[in-house]
């Protein structure tokens, strides 16, 4: 097995320093049958994405000879923002890279480096973009994709073993996200999404990461021990639709208290949660599920507003 380091793009900053984007490639000694990238990174806050690639990287490593096609990491796509914990590239703007894509050759530094990455990820057979929540909720490991891609993708997803798989709209900023811009060069990339933002559980990141292995031995990258992937897609639960989905809003100000429903599947009118007073000593709301089905979403800073998302729900199909 061979194991490279390179530095995809770099760009000078003030006092001497760079920013610099770096790959890890794990490639088998003989002919690759195929190559998928797994990048992380691109917004500083979440760390989940950190752990996940050095999982995998131990794994490949301790058996080198399971190992039949080229692996290529991308740890750290912002490592700036990484350094001071901020999701955005630390500028005067404060700029989203996940909105920057696919970048210009002759543009700013931030689209410099974008499109260097788009440039070293073409010709991939699958691209992994990991990600974890947004500020104060938490999600299920989930998978991705684009409503215009979905036909093609979902069958190919399957075997990643989510618990979740979200069929997303093509707003307009999807194009200048890293899976749009890639989906536009014609290589399949997913975003995987789990838990939220500067945590690392790592049972769910050996869960992401069983799922990476399971595809890549679905691709005949990898020879070595893996789980079973679900039977068909149809096991797994997916959200198609706006319609699929239960938005669960709090009505009163004060600290939500959860019953830790994430994961789990209620019934209509089962108590999510309760928003207590604690100058008055007094619960104020009651949250209860309006459908049947899976929490999938879950809020995790207490404080809350009227209006303010406690919950999403993949309703039961009938």
């Amino acid at each position: 097995m061979l194991k490279t380091l390179t530095t995809v793009a770099s760009v000078a900053l003030p006092i001497e320093e760079r920013w610099s984007i770096k790959r890890c490639r794990y490639a088998p000694d003989g002919e690759s049958v195929g190559r998928v990238c797994i990048a992380t990174g691109t917004h500083g806050d979440e760390m989940m994405g950190q752990l996940i690639v050095y999982l995998v990287q131990q794994r490949i490593a301790a058996h080198p000879d399971a190992l039949r096609g080229t692996v290529d990491f991308y740890p750290m796509l912002n490592p700036l923002g990484l350094d001071i914990g901020e999701r955005m590239v630390p500028s005067g703007t404060r700029l989203d890279m996940n909105r920057a894509f696919p970048g210009s050759p002759d543009g700013t530094p931030l689209e410099y480096m974008c499109y260097q990455v788009i440039q070293d990820m073409r010709g991939a057979d699958f691209v992994l973009d990991l990600h974890a929540s947004a500020r104060n909720k938490s999600e299920l490991y989930e998978v991705r994709v684009s409503a215009k891609e979905a036909d093609r993708l979902l069958p190919r997803v399957r075997a990643l073993c989510p618990q979740l798989i979200w069929v997303y709209p093509d707003k307009g900023s999807f194009s200048a996200s890293l899976t749009g811009a890639l989906a536009a060069e014609g290589v399949d990339a997913v975003i995987l999404e789990a838990d939220e933002r500067r945590r690392l559980p790592q049972e769910i990141a050996a869960a992401v990461v069983n799922g990476i292995f399971c595809k890549l031995k679905e691709m005949g990258i990898w020879t070595g021990d893996a789980i079973d992937a679900p039977a068909a897609s149809a096991d797994i639960p997916t959200v198609y639709t706006r319609e699929d989905v239960c938005r669960v809003a709090c009505e009163f100000p004060g600290v939500y208290v959860p019953e830790d429903r994430i994961g789990t599947r209620v019934e209509e009118g089962q108590v999510l949660g309760t928003v207590i007073d604690a100058l008055e000593g007094a619960a104020r709301e009651t949250v209860k599920a309006p459908c049947a089905g899976l929490v999938f979403s879950q809020r995790s800073y207490s404080s809350v507003y009227p209006g303010t998302l406690i919950a999403r729900i993949r309703k039961e199909r009938a």
